[in-house]
């Protein structure tokens, strides 16, 4: 009796979701265009219900677990990358992470309008991993969605810049962003990270400061709090910066 009931249940909600895609306009992509090399049976169960929010939430924790780990197992042909083999920065970085861009896009394919996805992701592709081509690829999908969000506008110019050895524009379209409230803590680190690298030290510690009384995380905070204090002991900052976090 029981099983008759989920099986009476589950056609229930699936000719709900037969009606409601029927007679209204309906925000997402057709189901065919949310496979990805990752994709797996669970994300078509998330749309047939409508659960695409919650299924794409479950998916980009998932992301961010696999983003923490190595990245060493599953490894991108070198074959791939060639045209870059002269590029000092991909030392060491071939291959990690290969599926990262593809998680990316199994949340947002899902979800279009998740708009940390983009952010993040293309943060961390073109950034961290000097993946630029993949980083533009995902902030221009978010960019097709989201046409009205400034912010992947301004990271995709500053990935531009970064391949063109831009580094004053770069900074530019970095300092932009940042101001928005919702910048992802990726792309504030980034930033930091670039102005150590070319000696704005003071710029780089009220980034530090910032981190340090909005992060979300504790271990974010401590990190802002690390690098300030690695900066002064090398003679580079004032002690004063320590003040602004007691």
């Amino acid at each position: 009796m029981r099983n008759i009931f989920i099986i009476f249940l589950l056609l229930i909600l699936a000719l709900t979701g037969w009606w409601a895609n029927k007679n209204t306009d309906y925000p997402y992509p057709a189901p065919v265009d949310i496979v990805t090399e990752k994709t797996k049976p669970i994300d078509f169960v998330g749309f047939l219900f409508g659960m695409r929010r919650i299924i794409a939430d479950v998916m980009w924790v998932q992301t961010l677990q696999y983003y923490g780990g190595g990245g060493w197992e599953d490894k991108v042909s070198e074959e791939k990358y060639r045209k870059y083999e002269h590029d000092e920065k991909r030392k060491g970085e071939y291959g990690r992470y290969k599926y990262l861009l593809a998680m990316c896009r199994r949340c947002v394919r899902l979800d279009p309008y998740f708009k940390y996805v983009y952010a993040f992701g293309g943060a961390s592709l073109a950034w961290n991993l000097t993946r630029y081509d993949e980083g533009l690829e995902l902030l221009n999908e978010g960019i097709e969605h989201n046409p009205q969000f400034y912010p992947f506008h301004l990271y995709a110019a500053a990935i531009i810049y970064m391949r063109e050895g831009k580094a004053v524009d770069m900074m530019n379209k970095l300092e932009q962003a940042v101001k928005y409230p919702d910048c992802p803590f990726e792309v504030k680190l980034i930033l930091g990270n670039i102005y150590t690298k070319y000696g704005r030290y003071e710029d780089a510690a009220n980034i530090w400061v910032d981190i340090y009384y909005t992060a979300k995380l504790e271990v974010r905070s401590k990190g802002a709090k690390q690098k300030l204090e690695k900066l002064i002991a090398e003679k580079k900052l004032s002690e004063k910066f320590l003040e602004k976090i007691k």
